[in-house]
């Protein structure tokens, strides 16, 4: 029996658990032991507990850095949260270290993981990165801009982010007596890399090669879907209650003339106070996927990719409000297969014209038909084997 780290440092919401935990089981339904190193505790007892996985919080950068542009590039996101910082940056290593010394792990999988990547640098545990595309781009020098469909950025900027990021990464590996890495790809990537997408929805279009498995997006738990009684229209809503077009999107979805279910994990009393009637309920407990997909007409996201593929998966269409810029790449993707209309929070103001105009749009629903006719074979049982077999093939020897 081995023992799996599966470790998560940045990004946050339901996806990188969603990811991870299936896999988590199939590898302990092998007789292997996971222990989880993760970002966010809160959802942990509900979403770990009943599989009788151990987790522990991850070391996390939660200094400011002050005065950076908006970011260009993965290596400038790097320098966010911590990369700037050699001091820093070599403290948290320590604290990873220390961690996996203490847990006595044989293989680690990495969600969008850089600084444990780093950090594990040298101690000679074999790694697997599990991304959804944003986190591992395509091996280009430069590495890609993250905002394609913009103006290109100056490559001699890209270039220099690059090398002070790898600059301060050296220093710490030095530091730790590990072998330094040659360039960026190497912190973002912790070996292996699986993606957990369709090749058709990756962030970064274009992309040659790389192993793409299809989403994993069962997390096995959510409560029974049911409808409310009054309107036409199912509508299906997942959402996020820091998001600045929060209540003005609910304004817009009171007023449809549709049975509309949202979940905001976390909504404050007086939101779900505000905007409850009987065609509208609202749930901050997650809910079963399985039954929202396939029950709706239509779906309303962020656009996280294992909630948009599955939405995709059975054919609904789809209103994308990208709360950050890796779901802004993302919705950008499913935007140009037709299948999705993409709405800025900056547009809050016009959302009841939107929304309206969106849902008359008979082109989204067969451009997510075609979409979950050409993938009619997958099945995410085949994906969760495929990485599972991946992981155990770590500790095979060479």
């Amino acid at each position: 029996m081995a023992r799996y780290a599966f470790i998560w440092e940045l990004g946050g919401a339901y996806g990188h658990l969603g990811r991870m935990i299936p896999v988590a089981r199939a590898l302990q339904q092998r007789g292997h032991e996971v222990v989880f190193i993760i970002r966010e505790l809160v959802e942990a007892e509900r979403l770990l507990g009943p599989h009788g996985f151990k987790w522990y919080q991850a070391p996390l950068w939660v200094g400011r850095v002050m005065n950076l542009p908006d970011p260009l590039s993965l290596p400038e996101l790097l320098m966010g949260v911590g990369f700037l910082d050699p001091p820093a940056l070599l403290g948290m290593c320590r604290a990873w270290r220390n961690l996996l010394a203490a847990l006595q792990v044989d293989a680690l999988l990495f969600d969008y993981a850089p600084t444990a990547v780093l950090a594990s640098r040298g101690l000679g545990l074999p790694g697997i990165n599990l991304a959804n595309g944003f986190q591992v781009p395509p091996a280009t020098r430069p590495l890609p801009p993250l905002r394609w469909w913009q103006k290109p950025p100056p490559p001699a900027r890209l270039l220099d982010s690059e090398q002070q990021v790898l600059s301060v990464a050296n220093q710490v590996l030095y530091e730790l007596g590990a072998p330094p890495v040659e360039g960026v790809l190497d912190i973002l990537s912790g070996g292996a890399d699986v993606f957990a997408t369709f090749a058709a929805l990756d962030h970064y279009p274009g992309r040659v090669g790389g192993h793409f498995v299809g989403p994993i997006y069962a997390l096995g738990r959510g409560e029974a879907v049911h409808w409310p009684p009054k309107g036409a229209l199912k509508v299906f809503a997942y959402l996020k209650p820091d998001y600045g077009g929060l209540d003005a999107l609910l304004a817009v979805l009171a007023g449809l003339d549709a049975r509309v279910l949202v979940h905001i994990p976390g909504v404050a009393k007086r939101t779900v106070e505000k905007f409850s009637s009987d065609h509208l309920w609202i749930s901050r407990q997650p809910l079963d996927i399985e039954q929202a997909r396939h029950g709706c007409d239509v779906a309303v996201l962020h656009a996280g990719v294992s909630t948009v593929c599955a939405m995709l998966l059975a054919g609904k269409p789809l209103l994308l409000f990208p709360q950050q810029l890796e779901q802004t790449m993302f919705a950008r993707g499913v935007e140009a297969l037709g299948a999705a209309v993409v709405i800025p929070e900056a547009a809050a103001g016009q959302f009841p014209r939107l929304v309206k105009r969106a849902l008359a749009d008979a082109t989204l629903q067969a451009a997510a038909q075609a979409f979950a006719a050409s993938h009619a074979g997958f099945d995410q049982v085949d994906a969760i084997r495929a990485v599972a077999d991946r992981c155990e093939a770590l500790l095979v020897p060479v």
